[in-house]
């Protein structure tokens, strides 16, 4: 009993720690080491006169798939010591559980925005569209002040139109921000709210919405996964490097990126007696990549 109840812990601490989970398209699989995520484009109607062929106007669907690969068996662990848990006077397990939920939510996040700002600079189109870098350059540094979450806004208003060219639904679009930035909006928001009804408060400084794109504050936008993901495509989930260091706002759709999941988020329970000790486990077996190149951009601020 003890362990379903930890278990539902960690399960919740995972999905209200993650900013992702919920924003990506998510496959389960039964057995097997990787799976196909089919990519479908568009074609052409056309009007039919007496005696033509359909096939004199046909055109192909365009089509592709993409194969994303398990990169492994995610996990993070504990070890309670039975000494601590003696003398502790109040619920000692639940933080620890709580940490643990934290832990797989970051990795799990970092490793899908890294792939979305990989599938941004992505180059080889899936179908028609692609997605790229969206520059803006204010007087100044960028930081916490009206300037910078003006040109954040403009950002978005180019997304938007970029993905609208390429057909990109209007909904599940989602742009991830620093702290800093994401207050940048929360600046310029009395401006925002009252010339283009953006959703949000000032008193709280929650930008929740804006240009079609939710808008999610994200501190470990690109810290990247863990070193050892992806050993079956021999790369792991790293943020751009070129990137990395300029505060860089990833946008997306949830097509953008694919997760594939062999094992949802299940809990391990083990006595290690040479340790005087409970070693509580918490995994999953997870895969990312990218998907949809014409669904996914990076926004910088920059000085003039």
């Amino acid at each position: 009993l003890a362990l379903k109840v930890f278990a539902g812990e960690v399960l919740t601490a995972f999905q209200q720690s993650s900013v992702t989970h919920g924003h990506v398209l998510e496959r389960s699989i039964a057995n097997g080491k990787s799976a196909q995520f089919p990519v479908f484009g568009r074609t052409k109607a056309h009007y039919l006169k007496a005696g033509e062929s359909l096939d004199d106007k046909r055109e192909n669907i365009q089509q592709s798939e993409r194969v994303i690969h398990l990169d492994g068996l995610l996990t993070a662990d504990t070890l309670i010591f039975d000494l601590d848990e003696f003398i502790a006077h109040y619920d000692f397990r639940s933080p620890y559980s709580a940490e643990l939920g934290n832990a797989l939510a970051l990795s799990y996040d970092a490793s899908v925005l890294a792939e979305c700002a990989k599938e941004a600079l992505n180059t080889t189109e899936n179908v028609a569209g692609k997605g790229g870098v969206i520059e803006r350059s204010i007087t100044g540094g960028a930081g916490i002040n009206r300037d910078t979450g003006n040109a954040i806004y403009d950002i978005l208003l180019e997304a938007k139109a970029k993905m609208a060219n390429n057909y990109v639904p209007a909904g599940d679009r989602y742009a991830y921000l620093t702290p800093e930035f994401h207050s940048a909006l929360a600046s310029a928001l009395e401006f925002l709210n009252r010339d283009y009804g953006a959703g949000g408060t000032i008193l709280e400084g929650n930008v929740i919405r804006l240009a079609g794109f939710d808008v999610i504050e994200c501190p470990h936008i690109t810290r990247g996964g863990d070193d050892n993901a992806n050993v079956i495509q021999g790369q792991g989930h790293i943020f751009p490097a070129a990137y990395a260091d300029k505060n860089p706002i990833v946008i997306c759709h949830k097509t953008a990126v694919g997760v594939l999941k062999l094992r949802d988020l299940s809990m391990e329970q083990a006595r290690r007696p040479e340790y005087q000790a409970d070693q509580i486990i918490a995994k999953m077996a997870v895969g990312m990549g990218g998907l949809r190149p014409e669904s996914a951009f990076l926004g910088i601020v920059k000085k003039k």
